[in-house]
């Protein structure tokens, strides 16, 4: 446990000292290449991580259909998972709790049961995983940075997975808590997730080959999946807004200058946060003028209630 925590607080302890040696370093070097970036490229990455957000919302949703959350409304799910995405900018692993508590605050009894809820994240990151999987399969045949094998043991082991949880859940269907996993058991469902799925993906991609493009980074395929995938794996770290910065230097570190490669991170950093403030904003903006926002609902067996993000 002591290690854990050392390890917690030594990571992004570590990744802000990069970030800040690299400022008293090489500051001007660094303020220039942001300045020569034309403005188009962050309002792209931006306008591109939206529609990310937005087809994640949508994932989410699909599964809380299938776990019986058929009767959440689209405000609910909206307001939960902009706070999400706002407490994931700054802690990625506080993001699924976050939108647990607020979806049972503002849906109140038409929430399904927190353990369900939770568990229907699974079906979403296997998808991701697998998505991941062909993205370092791609970026590795180019850069060889990683095992070629790796991509392949990654994606087959996450079809394994996913077919370990459709028997699981046809072994323990009477059983509640299986509920969670619905959605791999309803063929259109399931379909409609991994196609959703498979379009935030190739929105993450377009932003960071935005962005790549913008710092004359190389923007061949496999480049551009090798960056998306060592942000993916990176994001698992408690970074927050480092993660950008620390992927790009680490996917690009040896094939261009630490300078670029830690701006275009910094940029895509920008334009995550950006994109996060503006959905949260426009959920909150659009509630207010339509009279919808949703009003918290007191869980059962506690008195607190949360107000909207």
């Amino acid at each position: 446990m002591k290690v854990r925590r050392a390890i917690s607080a030594l990571v992004p302890a570590g990744a802000v000292a990069l970030v800040a040696y690299l400022l008293v370093t090489r500051g001007s070097a660094l303020g220039a290449a942001l300045v020569a970036v034309p403005p188009w490229v962050l309002a792209a990455a931006v306008a591109a991580h939206l529609l990310t957000l937005v087809l994640r919302t949508e994932a989410w949703r699909t599964v809380l259909r299938a776990a019986g959350g058929g009767g959440v409304g689209h405000r609910a799910v909206h307001a939960a998972n902009a706070g999400a995405f706002l407490a994931g900018t700054l802690q990625g692993q506080a993001a699924l709790p976050t939108r647990v508590a607020l979806l049972r605050r503002f849906a109140g009894e038409d929430a399904p049961p927190v353990s369900r809820i939770a568990l229907g994240d699974a079906p979403i990151v296997l998808f991701e995983v697998c998505a991941s999987a062909v993205l370092a399969a791609i970026g590795s045949t180019a850069v060889g940075l990683i095992p070629g094998w790796a991509p392949w043991a990654m994606l087959g082991g996450s079809l394994a997975a996913l077919t370990a949880l459709r028997y699981l859940h046809g072994r323990f269907r009477a059983h509640r808590l299986a509920a969670g996993l619905g959605v791999l058991a309803d063929p259109p469902l399931r379909n409609r997730l991994a196609l959703v799925v498979a379009g935030f993906t190739a929105m993450a991609f377009l932003r960071t080959l935005i962005v790549m493009a913008g710092f004359d980074l190389p923007t061949d395929p496999a480049h551009v999946c090798l960056v998306l995938f060592t942000m993916g794996a990176v994001g698992l770290l408690p970074l927050g807004v480092g993660t950008g910065p620390a992927a790009m230097v680490a996917a690009l570190g040896g094939s261009t200058t630490i300078v670029t490669a830690t701006a275009a991170g910094m940029v895509v950093s920008a334009a995550t946060v950006l994109a996060v403030l503006i959905y949260a904003g426009a959920v909150w903006l659009v509630g207010s003028a339509t009279g919808r926002l949703p009003k918290p609902v007191a869980d059962p067996g506690t008195s607190t209630v949360l107000t909207p993000p």
